[in-house]
């Protein structure tokens, strides 16, 4: 025996959407996708720390590690910045759906490598060892560290942003991490592709990452915003190669899930039906019981 209890407020619940004459449906979801608009990283190394980054066709993700394969005794911290404008995301939904009858399940980032063979370096000094690890990736409140009408197709960030320039004394960009969410920790694990080819038909080494259930990342993206982020290590060992917008095919994507909804009428004799009884009902303030008897 299943005993069901529809209380006074489920009722008044199902009479507003019998009264209103239709229910809502969720739709099936789409996914759509866009390349950055900007992407750099900076390097604690004291020959790259003043430098600007962004047009070296990778960035990466390090922790403080040397490089002995490259002759690199000391240790260095690298950071990767990515951004994205989903304003054509949400116009393509709004066109789909109809503006405000959509709401963002899922945003994931999609990137590339084309050094993915831990131990086996880049063949470029400025880049650690790839090797395995965690990191993680943040949600930037501040999206000064690049400018759209400069970054061009490039992507390049501000030529001024570099490592001293934001953990520098007095650094003009020192409160660029202030507010940073972090919005997930991911491991990563290396794989069997190394080359210095065009990253075309998905070649090199590509992974998604789920960004989670953030508010303000489902809001920015759900206003057509832009969504920066930051790539830094979680724990001493990981290293790990990212391609840029200046690397040719393999750029740096975002995709943003969505589903809309829809309202379905009622049949109307379904509709006259129920609109006479839901209010008699709701109004006795008493609790129904529904039980099925199974033999």
């Amino acid at each position: 025996m299943n005993t069901y209890q529809i209380s006074r407020a489920g009722l008044a619940l199902a009479a507003a959407f019998t009264l209103s004459g239709h229910v809502d449906v969720a739709l099936a979801d789409t996914t759509l996708s866009i390349d950055a608009v900007a992407d750099t990283f900076i390097s604690s190394d004291p020959d790259y720390a003043n430098r600007d980054m962004s047009a070296f066709g990778a960035m990466q993700i390090s922790a403080d590690l040397p490089d002995y394969i490259q002759g690199i005794v000391y240790p260095r911290t690298l950071d990767l910045l990515v951004a994205y404008d989903t304003a054509a995301i949400k116009a393509g939904f709004d066109s789909q759906y109809g503006i405000g009858n959509w709401h963002v399940t899922d945003v994931s980032v999609k990137w590339y490598s084309n050094f993915d063979i831990l131990g086996v370096p880049a063949h470029n000094p400025q880049f650690n060892v790839p090797a395995a690890g965690a990191f993680n990736i943040s949600l930037l409140a501040h999206d000064n560290w690049f400018t759209a009408s400069a970054a061009g197709p490039l992507g390049l960030a501000n030529n001024d942003l570099n490592w001293n320039s934001i953990f520098g004394a007095d650094g003009s960009y020192g409160t660029l991490l202030d507010g940073i969410q972090i919005l997930g920790s991911y491991g990563y694990s290396g794989g069997d592709f190394n080359g210095t080819n065009n990253c075309s038909n998905d070649v090199c080494a590509p992974r998604f990452w789920d960004l989670g259930e953030n508010a303000d990342l489902l809001a920015r993206v759900g206003s057509g915003g832009i969504v920066s982020l930051f790539g830094s290590a979680a724990d001493p060992n990981v290293t790990y190669l990212v391609n840029q917008l200046t690397k040719p095919g393999g750029h740096p994507q975002i995709f943003v899930s969505a589903a809309g909804v829809a309202a379905i009428p009622l049949p109307a004799g379904i509709w006259l039906f129920l609109s006479g009884c839901l209010p008699m009902l709701v109004g006795w303030g008493v609790s129904l019981s529904l039980t099925n008897h199974k033999q």
